[in-house]
């Protein structure tokens, strides 16, 4: 979640946040050998850095937000997780993933900030795992809100990363089923529309739930197509790649 739309007190989330941890964790297996070392970069209220590599045998794990305050940070020392917290990137790393998730629309010379990052922070042959919201063309007041620069398309975002010297090993879109009532809503109000943001999901279990579901199973069959070259538009860009050996 973005610390933006966090709301203080608010344990509920949206399934659009479980539905993505889901789809993440389908595109991340195989990949999560024990002792891996991931940077998480933009890691918001931290909740796909303590939920993500729950049950996986990392050798640690670093999540670095900007937006993070000394409080969030005494909180998260306080649960003892085992994730280190922090408000910078450490001066150098050597870390066997990153995750970059729906942070590259937040910086304004995006190809910049990912080459270093990449030649910083990544390991030889380490790997480097980005979601960004996909289409400019649905730019939005909501958009605005968050700070982002632009919006993605696949192909754009697969020239970010080759520029940046990683080999992209697997790319495609997520939550294709929520790509027409976007457009709906761009048809009738233009890029005025918003939207209330993850951060104030209050609705039901039974609704949360079936709307987790039905999210789920778009993104299986959305990954699913993607293994046969088949790419389906939707609301999120996706890449996994990797750094060519030095």
């Amino acid at each position: 979640m973005d610390l933006k739309e966090a709301q203080a007190g608010h344990q509920k989330r949206h399934p659009w946040e479980t539905s993505r941890l889901d789809a993440l964790r389908d595109i991340l297996s195989g990949h999560l050998a024990e002792g891996v070392r991931v940077l998480d970069v933009g890691c918001g209220d931290g909740f796909v850095a303590e939920t993500l590599f729950k049950d996986n045998a990392v050798r640690s794990i670093t999540a670095v937000d900007c937006n993070l305050s000394e409080e969030q940070l005494g909180a998260f020392a306080a649960r003892k997780t085992g994730i280190s917290f922090r408000k910078e990137l450490p001066d150098e790393g050597n870390f066997d993933l990153v995750l970059l998730l729906d942070v590259l629309e937040h910086i304004e010379k995006d190809g910049a900030f990912l080459k270093d990052v990449v030649n910083r922070h990544l390991a030889s042959k380490g790997l480097v795992l980005i979601t960004v919201p996909a289409f400019q063309a649905l730019f939005s007041g909501h958009d605005a809100f968050l700070g982002h620069y632009r919006r993605y398309s696949l192909s754009q975002l697969l020239r970010l990363v080759e520029g940046a010297g990683l080999k992209v090993r697997r790319s495609g879109y997520l939550f294709s089923s929520l790509l027409l009532p976007m457009l709906v809503l761009f048809k009738l109000f233009g890029s005025a529309v918003s939207s209330e943001g993850v951060g104030r999901w209050g609705r039901g279990a039974l609704l949360t739930s079936l709307i987790h579901q039905a999210l789920k199973l778009d993104n299986k069959m959305l990954l699913a197509a993607g293994r046969f070259g088949i790419k389906i538009p939707g609301l999120t860009g996706w890449v996994l790649c990797e750094k060519q050996g030095s």
